[in-house]
């Protein structure tokens, strides 16, 4: 399955504009016994992931907390607790962590467990899910095969390498890039038209302003610097 898995894998193409897809020809797809095989494999795999909360994973939850200190504990204590671990758990299938609790008996574990006691809830999760990874990883690369894209068996393989190579160099070149784009006329010529409506109506507030205070009306901004000050000054 690992070589199946691994042929396929490197007939695989990025798909341009869409990283989330792959390209696959059409006439190197999997197809009758090995598609079979890749989809017994994948529907064995998401198997199992499958959380068991039952007697089992109850079972195993209970050898953990075993090997750490409960002298002292009642009865309703030590239930409580194994209630706790059950409960983070319960996402996680039986074999996952059954492996994790072996890992914690022998050393070697992932986490940053320090070793004293039972492993916290959390270090325990974390184990699993480490330990599920390389399955996970597993289904990924099959979903890549299974769900690609299928390409025209008319273009050639090396029809396509070029055709992907120059999207390659297309993203490449557009990073590279800075387009600046320019003002039009008409786009400048209605900017100013809004300006000199703004201003108008600046002008009209501080003179219906000036008027209601008794001032006189105020002097163009555009007179010499000179004469406005002599009438602000007059003023």
């Amino acid at each position: 399955m690992a070589d199946t898995i691994g042929k396929f894998t490197n007939r695989l193409e990025d798909k341009p504009g869409d990283f989330r897809r792959k390209l696959l020809s059409a006439s190197l797809a999997p197809a009758g016994t090995e598609r079979e095989a890749l989809e017994a494999r994948r529907a064995e795999l998401q198997r199992s992931l499958r959380p068991t909360p039952d007697d089992t994973a109850r079972a195993v939850i209970t050898l953990l907390l075993a090997s750490g200190k409960s002298y002292g504990m009642t009865e309703r204590e030590s239930d409580a607790r194994e209630m706790l671990y059950g409960e983070a758990l319960r996402q996680e299938p039986t074999w996952a962590i059954e492996k994790a609790r072996q890992r914690f008996a022998k050393g070697g574990w992932q986490c940053n467990w320090d070793g004293r006691d039972v492993p916290p809830t959390a270090s325990v999760v974390a184990e699993c899910r480490f330990i599920t990874l390389e399955v996970e990883t597993e289904i990924g690369r099959i979903n890549a095969i299974l769900d690609a894209e299928l390409v025209d068996t008319d273009t050639t393989e090396n029809e396509r390498r070029e055709a992907v190579a120059r999207w390659e160099q297309i993203k490449a070149q557009m990073g590279r890039s800075n387009v600046i784009t320019e003002r039009t006329g008409e786009e400048i010529d209605r900017e100013r038209a809004e300006q000199v409506r703004a201003n108008a109506a600046v002008e009209l507030r501080d003179a219906m302003a000036r008027k209601a205070a008794g001032l006189p009306p105020a002097p163009s901004p555009f007179a010499p610097r000179r004469a406005y000050a002599e009438a602000e000054g007059g003023a």
